[in-house]
């Protein structure tokens, strides 16, 4: 549920949840945050790679290290953010790096901009992937927990479309979740079991 793209409300959720909407909604919002961010990334790397306008592969890092930051942040403090607020915060990190060609740089942000409105659909391609290794690495922390073995699933999903960075991210979104299982078992639980005993004998 907290993947999905609309927006969680109260009648779309199953009635043993319905305690935990605001929790749900929470967790959703950081989940879209990360796909945002995992996307832009992924979109600004191959722009950088393919345009050659950085001469060493730590100049690219440098790069997409500080833009993350930013993004993140333009990202918790304006949740109306959208692509063009994006660009000019990843052009701003560009103009500000003596390594970068300035004279592609515009073109750069354009081309960024077509590809992140694209990227950013639904039924996109990188959307898709990006959505999917988001997932699996959300659900590894559900069900694994936040030890050692269900962190490197989680972290090797993520390095597929270059977000391990975000790990932390994904950690805290996933343990919320946790939370609203184990609140909606210690209320529900007794139900469940009746439920479950009921049509057992049936």
């Amino acid at each position: 549920m907290v993947s999905s793209v609309s927006g969680l409300s109260q009648d779309g959720l199953p009635e043993t949840l319905t305690l935990n909407l605001l929790r749900l909604r929470s967790v959703q919002a950081r989940m879209q945050k990360i796909i945002v961010i995992a996307t832009s990334i992924l979109v600004l790397r191959q722009i950088l790679i393919s345009e050659e306008t950085l001469s060493t592969p730590s100049d690219i890092e440098n790069i997409i290290s500080r833009s993350l930051r930013k993004l993140s942040e333009i990202l918790d403090s304006d949740e109306n953010a959208g692509v063009k607020d994006i660009i000019d915060m990843v052009g701003t990190v560009m103009e500000n790096d003596s390594s970068v060609d300035m004279q592609k740089l515009q073109s750069m942000k354009d081309m960024m901009a077509r590809m992140l409105v694209k990227s950013l659909q639904a039924g996109d391609v990188i959307f898709i992937k990006v959505s999917r290794a988001i997932y699996i690495s959300a659900r590894a922390v559900v069900l694994g927990g936040t030890g050692t073995v269900a962190r490197e699933v989680a972290e090797s999903m993520l390095r597929q479309v270059g977000a391990a960075v975000l790990v932390d991210e994904i950690v805290e979104a996933a343990s919320t979740l946790v939370v609203v299982a184990k609140v909606s078992v210690d209320v529900h639980g007794p139900w469940y079991t009746h439920l479950t005993e009921n049509t057992l004998t049936r």
